[in-house]
Order: C-alpha cells, then structure tokens, then sequence
C-alpha cells in the first residue's frame, strides 16, 4: 500500500507530535491539520472523484486518556470531511516498544469496518506510521466490507516507511 506522509517523524515535528498525543496540547493539531491537508492533496491530486477520508480508530483506553481521537482532530483542523467505517474489533496493547511482528500480531483482528453499500474508494487517516501494521489491518477490514483501498496518508511516518510530497522515493 502506498503511503503519503506529510512529515518525517523526528526533530520538532516528532516534539510537536508528541505534545498533541501526550500532553494535550490540542492547539497544534491546527497547523498539524494543515499540513496533512497538503499531503491528502497530494495523494488526491488529479482524481475525479475524491476518496472516503477514513481515520485509524483509536483505541478506547488513549481516547479516555486524551478525551480526543488524534486522526479525527487532524482531518477535522484540517477542515477535511471523514467518515466513520471503522471501529476497533477488540483492544491491543500500546505498539510503543514493540518490534515489527509484534505489531502485526497486536493488530491482527482489532479493527472492523461497516459493509460499504456502494462500491466506494477509501484513503486512510492515520497521525503516525512506523512499520504499517495498523494500516494493513485497516485496509484489511475495509477490503473485507467491499472497499478499495487508495492507499494512506499519515501526518508523519518514519522516512523508511512512506513517501513525502514531492518526494518520489
């Protein structure tokens, strides 16, 4: 799958990242949202018809920590419209510490999408990429609800992982 990231995830835009997701600091989701919009663009550029904006649900324990959804905040400050297919199928474990097969294994079976009446395109919504496994276990779910999935975009990933506007890599 492809994905778009509108930033690498390390220096001042992993700090700002980090503020948004671990100490509410909710007034950088703005320019945060900004810059996902340019990388939605991007990845939309040039199509007749634009894709479902479908966000990476957050897990029920980060929402009652934050009180938010970080994808949902992002496309909203984006002023982007989303919609809502997928919802977590059971919980899994925090990803941070755990290696690329660890990930796929927590993930595996944890996200579930609403049956598409119409054949419909997807793009993903997630804040943060690092090995994909939260993204190929959604794009799993939507597949299985008759969605085709466009590929994803990310706020920031791991430079490893994606491809950044303008960056053909």
């Amino acid at each position: 799958m492809s994905v778009v990231a509108a930033l690498a995830y390390d220096g001042v835009a992993a700090r700002c990242i980090r503020r948004l997701k671990e100490e509410g600091e909710t007034r950088l989701a703005r320019p945060l949202g900004l810059a996902l919009s340019v990388a939605v663009s991007h990845a939309v550029a040039g199509d007749m018809r634009a894709p479902l904006l479908v966000p990476i649900p957050t897990g029920r324990a980060a929402f009652r920590r934050r009180g938010y959804r970080v994808p949902e905040l992002l496309i909203r400050r984006a002023g982007l419209q989303m919609s809502g297919v997928l919802s977590n199928a059971r919980a899994t474990v925090d990803q941070r510490g755990l290696g690329i097969d660890e990930r796929a294994r927590n993930v595996s079976g944890s996200i579930r999408a609403r049956h598409a009446r119409d054949a419909h395109e997807a793009l993903l919504i997630d804040d943060v990429v690092t090995t994909g496994a939260t993204l190929d276990e959604a794009a799993r779910a939507l597949t299985a609800a008759g969605f085709r999935v466009r590929g994803a975009v990310a706020l920031a990933a791991t430079p490893r992982h994606s491809r950044f506007p303008g960056n053909a890599s």
